[in-house]
């Protein structure tokens, strides 16, 4: 602060002890001063009667903005009184400033934000005109595990993938022989806790493999965020939901009524632009449409114990086949030299139409296996090689730790009993060391209801 040379000690010592104070006499101000130390002036401190002289010298020297607080000897308690108007005016000052500064930026913000929205568009756009315009981009394959749930049930799956352009789901609900009205909602909610509700795929689809889709009537869009599904049940009777593998992170198990573990459902999600068809079920997987079918899945545990029923005759290295009870699976040991075939005889499948198969190789460190499920009846087929013409359609080049289903349509009438066929072989010309296919499930199709007259 500049004070009057004309001033006495008293009055300066009246101000803020930390406030530097300058004294300059009032007919002249020190040029190489001012050049120094110009705009960091808080006021100039005068005698009363120098006030304008002092106005002519600061506006002279280029320091026009420094405010004057002119002292009277009559009164010198305003002192204080001026100093804190001043004070207070300039952290008003200040504090405006700060605030427009605010402003300022959050409108930058959103600028920015809407300038990354557009571009994300964009880039979207870009990547739909040189990439597929569908594609499946969660799959998590049924493990054999079966969960039931009941009326006024809800189940929360959150997904690993972002919102954006999902349009189909497809999930695997293994008792049911053709899509119905299930009272089941299934929602996909986005990041921003909005439910888009799917509607269950109809026209007279065929679910004999399990699937069952449901469709949005366009590809969400929003944000690239994680998303959830969530399913709500209201109906009478308990619907059988086929569970996935385990889930190594946590967050991403199944959460609900009925969700005692830590398991994923088995879904599959597709992707789209707008306008292109998602893939159906291949229609050779599809029987004859059966008003009076009825689904049933069966594990490895309700069935008969398997017996090897073919192996190749030059086989030397190990082969082998067994019910493992604490997998609650049928694992079939194949050879290098040829496919291994077990069998489950004397099966009741009155009228069978589809069979499929949950199937999984279970060592880390096995080779890729084929592996297939055939289905003849009961007695008819002998161990002289015809059994391979009674099997389904392979499943090629599982590898290790790998899910899948094996599907057969069976090629003739089925009346009732019949004996059901797992065939494991090896993908390549390599040892059959730790070649473990399991069989973890069959779900079945028959036209009389098992639980009616099962035997």
């Amino acid at each position: 602060m500049l004070a009057d040379t004309d001033l006495d000690d008293s009055f300066r010592q009246l101000l803020p002890p930390h406030l530097q104070v300058v004294a300059a006499p009032t007919d002249g101000l020190d040029d190489a001063l001012v050049a120094e130390t110009a705009g960091t002036w808080l006021a100039a401190l005068v005698d009363s009667a120098n006030r304008a002289t002092w106005r002519e010298r600061l506006t002279a020297s280029g320091m026009a903005n420094v405010p004057i607080i002119a002292v009277d000897r009559d009164a010198p308690e305003r002192l204080s009184q001026d100093l804190l108007e001043l004070l207070s005016a300039r952290l008003g000052r200040y504090q405006q400033a700060m605030g427009e500064t605010r402003a300022a930026a959050a409108l930058l913000r959103r600028e920015n934000l809407s300038d990354k929205t557009r571009f994300r568009e964009i880039e979207s756009f870009l990547y739909t005109l040189g990439n597929p315009q569908v594609a499946q981009t969660l799959s998590w394959q049924p493990s054999g595990l079966i969960r039931r749930i009941e009326g006024d049930a809800t189940i929360i799956q959150k997904l690993p993938i972002n919102a954006v352009s999902i349009s189909v789901v497809d999930l695997w609900l293994p008792e049911l022989p053709r899509n119905r009205d299930l009272g089941l909602t299934v929602s996909i909610i986005d990041a921003g806790g909005v439910a888009h509700d799917l509607t269950e795929a109809y026209a007279g689809q065929e679910t004999q493999t399990g699937w069952v889709r449901f469709t949005l009537a366009k590809p969400l869009g929003g944000d690239a965020r994680n998303c959830m599904l969530m399913l709500r049940y209201a109906g009478r009777a308990s619907v059988a939901i086929g569970m996935g593998p385990r889930a190594p992170d946590p967050r991403f198990s199944a959460k609900g009524e009925g969700m005692e573990g830590d398991e994923v459902m088995a879904l599959r999600v597709w992707k789209a632009v707008a306008g292109a068809a998602i893939p159906d079920e291949p229609m050779i997987l599809q029987a004859a449409r059966n008003d009076q079918s009825h689904a049933r899945f069966l594990s490895p545990g309700a069935l008969p114990a398997p017996e090897l029923f073919s192996k190749p005759a030059s086989a030397t290295d190990y082969v082998t086949v067994d019910y493992w009870a604490a997998e609650d699976a049928v694992m079939v040991h194949p050879s290098r030299f040829g496919p291994v075939c077990a069998v489950l005889r004397d099966v009741w499948l009155p009228q069978l139409t589809h069979l499929t198969a949950v199937v999984n190789v279970g060592h880390p460190l096995a080779p890729s296996l084929n592996l297939a499920v055939g289905v003849a009846p009961a007695g008819t087929v002998g161990r002289d090689g015809i059994w391979q013409s009674h099997m389904g359609w392979w499943v090629h080049g599982l590898p290790a730790h790998g899910w899948a289903q094996a599907h057969c349509v069976p090629p003739e009438a089925i009346a009732d009993r019949v004996d059901i066929f797992l065939a494991v072989s090896l993908t390549h010309d390599v040892p059959n060391d730790l070649g473990w296919g399991l069989f973890r499930g069959l779900r079945v199709v028959t036209g009389v209801p098992l639980d009616d007259q099962d035997e």
